[in-house]
């Protein structure tokens, strides 16, 4: 009785979470208004969905614009901080810093660095993806998908390379020791990132991706509090990066080996495809 009274407790709180992450997804400038992603060069050049003269120089980067009205790509209602903005507006962005002061209508242009290099990458509120949303598909939950592992962490914290969603941005994390578990009959490790004594996270890979699930997905859990103990990875909340839901995310791989080889069939499925604006007008 006491265990079905838990389990029922678990599900009725992944319900809620599973509301909160949905209702987080459909912020009307979240991952799911994404329209486009430009790389800025030292050339002085206009962008497909947001108005100005954009370029970058050194470690700057700058969009140009003048006041009149949007039907001139150099000429619109762009706004700065929700104020009226005309002339040059400069960035100077730490890498893996984005800026979202510039508006225009129903668009936000989000200033990026991202592997030392500047882009803008455009929200639209009126994206059709993000208007199409009705929740992320999901797994039903399963109590067997909630399994208990232990937490051994590194002599030394790790600092190793990885790939992203962009084969022209590469990235780095730090990972603090291994998680190990056994999961559908099988023994499992992965690497994992985060504090001991707060919250770790494991980015993965297992044999469903691509199929059920998206190509890779994460999932995080409380740490043991000290260098080496049990931990409770609950894979009910395995969730899809932003990069899932578009093609303009820049979000990390999982590292070298962090891979199950089985099919983890909890948490997030494989969402719908991202739909482009311009195909959708008829």
């Amino acid at each position: 009785m006491f265990a079905m009274e838990k389990e029922r407790d678990m599900a009725t709180a992944w319900r809620e979470w599973r509301d909160q992450r949905d209702t987080a997804l459909a912020e009307e400038h979240g991952w799911l208004s994404l329209i486009s992603f430009t790389w800025l060069s030292e050339e002085r050049s206009r962008l497909a969905h947001f108005p100005g003269y954009w370029y970058t120089d050194r470690d700057e980067a700058a969009g140009s614009f003048r006041k009149g009205t949007s039907s001139t790509t150099h000429s619109a209602d762009v706004r700065r901080n929700g104020e009226s903005f005309a002339g040059e507006a400069v960035f100077a962005l730490e890498d893996g810093e984005s800026d979202f002061s510039l508006s225009s209508g129903t668009r936000v242009a989000e200033v990026v660095r991202r592997g030392g290099r500047y882009a803008v990458r455009v929200r639209d509120s009126s994206a059709p993806t993000l208007l199409a949303f009705q929740g992320v598909p999901v797994f039903d939950f399963d109590p067997q998908a909630v399994v208990v592992g232990e937490f051994i962490a590194y002599d030394e914290p790790r600092e190793v390379a990885i790939e992203t969603a962009r084969k022209s941005v590469s990235g780095r994390v730090t990972l603090v020791g291994d998680v190990e578990f056994t999961y559908a009959g099988e023994q499992c490790r992965l690497a994992v990132q985060g504090r001991q004594d707060g919250e770790l996270t494991a980015v993965f890979y297992d044999a469903s991706n691509g199929t059920t699930t998206a190509d890779w997905r994460s999932v995080s859990f409380a740490g043991p509090g000290g260098s080496r103990g049990s931990v409770t990875i609950d894979f009910n909340r395995a969730v899809n990066f932003p990069s899932a839901f578009t093609p303009f995310g820049t979000c990390p791989k999982p590292p070298e080996g962090n891979t199950l080889q089985v099919s983890v069939l909890a948490g997030e499925r494989r969402p719908a495809p991202w739909i482009d604006p311009g195909a959708s007008v008829q």
